[in-house]
C-alpha cells in the first residue's frame, strides 16, 4: 500500500480561491486521475492556514517532516510550489531531501513530478533558481561590502598582521544602534611587519626572509613557523601602503578601481583594498577597488611601490629561463583547471628545468605525499590523448561521442515522456467528453427531479475535470521551450567541438582552454588512466 501526503496552506483563514479544502480535493482528483490504484492509497493530509511561506517553520509542515524522517512516504503531494515555500532556497533543500529518502514530489499546478524525467529535468531547473538566489544574495552582500569600504570601514575577515579590528557602535535617526569596524594598529605586532618589510629591503629574497624568521624564532601570528607564501602575503598586502601620490599612481596604471583622489592622501591613512581574492583565488587588478582607510599606514607608497617591483623582478628570474626547476603554471598545458586527481584535489602543471611539463596532484604536493600518492602525469602526453578523445566525437563507442548519444536518449526520453502524458490527458478528456455528451443527451429525454440533480452534478464534476486536464495539457505544452533549450545546450556543445577540431591549430592557447572547459566537465587522472567526462552529461 502506497502511502501518500498531501499538504495544504494558505496564508489566510479564507474559504475563497485556493482554500485548504480546495487544494486537499483537487490534491486527490489529481491522484485519481493518474493512479489507477488510488483507492489503495494510505493518504495523510497536513494542514497549515494563516500561515505564511516564507520559511518551512509552520507547526503542520514539521509535523510532517518528522513523520517523513521516521518513515518516509511514498509521495508528498501539493497544489502548487508556492504553498511549500516562496524561498527558492528552502524548496530546493526539501527536494534534496525528499530524494534522499526516496520520496516523489508533486506539484499539480506547475507539473513537478520527480517521480517522471521531466520532473526530474525540473528539479535541476529549480536548483539553477536556487543557485540564482545565492547569488543574488551574496551580489546584496558585495554592495554593501563595497560601501562600506568606501567609507574606509574594515568590512571583516581575518585581520592583517601588525592590526586590530576595532568595533564601534552608533545610532541612526531612528535611534537604532548600528555597528562598523576599522582597524587600529596592534602594537605587540606591528614592529614584526615592519622588521619583514626591513629584511627584505636588505636581502631581495622572500625565501631568505622566510630564513631569518625561522632562525631567529619570530613566529607567525598562530606560533608557527614561516613559509615563502606567508612572508610574499605580507609584502604584497596594501593595506601597509599609505595613500600618497605615488601609490595612488600606482594602482591607477594597475587598472583598479579608485575610489580616492590626492585631496584624500594625507601622508598617515593607509590604503583599504578590497575583492582582492574571491574564494580563496586571486582576482585581477581591474576588479580591485581602492580606498583610504582610516588606519595608519606604514611605508610611503614609494618605498611600497619600489618592494612590489622587486618582488615581479625576482618572480620573473626565478621561472623565466630553463634554470627554472619548476613553477606552477605554464604557458602550454591545456587542461588546467579541469583536471582532477582521483583523491579529488586539482592537478597543477609543473615545468621542470628540462623542459618536460607534469601535471601534479595539489593535495599531493601541499603534503608532501602524505595525502596523496598518485603518480604525476606527463602533461604534453595527456593532453595530446584527451584531445584525440575529443576529437573522436563522431567515432562510434568512442568515450565522448558515447556520452552525447547518452545525452540525446535522455533528452529524447523526455520528449517521449511529455507525448505519451499529453496523448493520456487527451484521451481522457475525449473519454470525458463522450460522457458530457450522454448525459446531456439523458436530460434531454427526461428524467426524475432526483435522476436531473445527479446528472446535473456528473456535469458539472466532469467539466471542472476536463478544465484541470486542459490546464495540464497547456502546461505540458509550455515545457517544450524548457527542452528546447536543452537540445540547443546539446547542439552548442557538439559546434565547440567540432569547431575546436577545426580551429585547434590556430587558436591561442587562451582560446584553446576556453573551448575545452565548454566541452569537458572534468578529466580524472586515476594514475594509470584519464577518465573523460564532457559537459551536461546529466540531465
Amino acid at each position: 500500500m502506497k502511502r501518500i501526503a498531501i499538504y495544504s496552506r494558505k496564508s489566510k483563514f479564507t474559504g475563497k480561491g485556493d482554500s485548504i479544502e480546495n487544494q486537499i480535493e483537487m490534491c486527490k482528483e489529481y491522484l485519481k486521475l493518474h493512479f489507477a490504484d488510488y483507492d489503495q492509497f494510505e493518504i495523510s493530509v497536513y494542514e497549515d492556514e494563516g500561515v505564511s511561506g516564507k520559511s518551512l517553520d509552520r507547526p503542520q509542515f514539521k509535523r510532517l517532516m518528522s513523520v517523513e524522517e521516521s518513515e518516509p512516504f511514498d509521495c508528498l503531494i501539493v497544489y502548487r510550489l508556492d504553498r511549500v515555500s516562496r524561498n527558492v532556497g528552502d524548496f530546493s533543500g526539501l527536494i534534496e531531501k525528499l530524494n534522499s529518502l526516496g520520496t516523489a514530489f508533486i506539484s499539480i499546478k506547475e507539473q513537478f513530478d520527480t517521480s517522471t524525467p521531466m520532473g526530474r529535468a525540473m528539479m535541476n531547473i529549480a536548483a539553477v533558481f536556487a543557485q540564482l538566489e545565492r547569488e543574488t544574495i551574496a551580489e546584496r552582500i558585495k554592495d554593501n561590502m563595497y560601501q562600506l569600504a568606501k567609507l574606509g570601514r574594515w568590512t571583516g575577515g581575518t585581520t592583517p598582521l601588525g592590526y586590530k579590528s576595532v568595533r564601534h557602535t552608533v545610532s541612526d535617526v531612528n535611534g537604532k544602534s548600528r555597528s562598523y569596524f576599522t582597524l587600529e594598529i596592534n602594537e605587540d605586532e606591528i614592529e614584526l611587519v615592519k622588521l619583514i618589510f626591513t629584511k627584505y629591503s636588505e636581502l631581495q629574497s622572500v625565501h631568505a626572509v622566510e630564513q631569518y624568521l625561522n632562525k631567529t624564532k619570530n613566529l607567525t601570528r598562530n606560533g608557527k613557523e614561516w613559509s615563502n607564501a606567508n612572508a610574499k602575503r605580507i609584502l604584497n598586502n596594501p593595506i601597509y601602503c599609505i595613500a600618497d601620490e605615488d601609490s595612488l599612481e600606482y594602482f591607477t596604471e594597475l587598472g583598479c578601481n579608485i575610489c580616492f583622489d590626492k585631496t584624500d592622501c594625507d601622508g598617515v591613512s593607509g590604503i583599504l583594498p578590497y575583492n582582492r581574492h574571491t574564494n580563496q583565488k586571486s582576482v585581477p587588478p581591474e576588479k580591485w577597488m581602492i580606498t583610504v582607510s582610516t588606519h595608519q599606514g606604514l611605508l610611503s607608497g614609494k618605498e611600497w611601490v619600489r618592494i612590489q617591483n622587486l618582488l615581479e623582478q625576482n618572480s620573473k628570474n626565478r621561472y623565466g629561463g630553463v634554470c627554472a626547476t619548476k613553477r606552477s603554471f605554464n604557458p602550454r598545458s591545456l587542461l588546467s583547471g579541469v583536471l582532477f586527481c582521483k583523491c579529488g584535489s586539482y592537478m597543477r602543471p609543473k615545468l621542470y628545468g628540462s623542459g618536460v611539463m607534469y601535471y601534479m596532484c595539489e593535495n599531493k604536493e601541499k603534503t608532501k605525499k602524505a595525502a596523496c600518492e598518485n603518480h604525476n602525469v606527463n602533461g604534453d602526453e595527456l593532453d595530446k590523448i584527451v584531445m584525440r578523445r575529443i576529437f573522436e566525437f563522431d567515432v562510434k563507442d568512442s568515450v565522448v561521442n558515447t556520452q552525447l548519444n547518452a545525452l540525446r536518449k535522455q533528452l529524447n526520453n523526455i520528449d517521449d515522456d511529455i507525448s505519451v502524458q499529453i496523448k493520456k490527458l487527451n484521451d481522457k478528456k475525449n473519454h470525458n467528453t463522450k460522457a458530457l455528451n450522454n448525459l446531456v443527451t439523458a436530460l434531454a429525454n427526461g428524467a426524475s427531479e432526483l435522476t436531473m440533480a445527479a446528472i446535473n452534478n456528473k456535469i458539472e464534476e466532469l467539466n471542472n475535470e476536463n478544465q484541470l486536464i486542459e490546464t495540464q495539457i497547456c502546461e505540458l505544452n509550455d515545457k517544450d521551450i524548457i527542452q528546447a533549450q536543452l537540445h540547443r545546450n546539446l547542439n552548442s556543445l557538439e559546434d565547440a567541438i567540432v569547431y575546436l577540431k577545426d580551429n585547434f591549430e590556430n587558436l591561442s592557447i587562451e582560446n584553446k582552454r576556453e573551448y575545452i572547459k565548454k566541452i569537458i566537465k572534468r578529466v580524472v587522472w586515476t594514475g594509470n588512466a584519464a577518465i573523460i567526462f564532457i559537459k551536461d552529461s546529466t540531465i
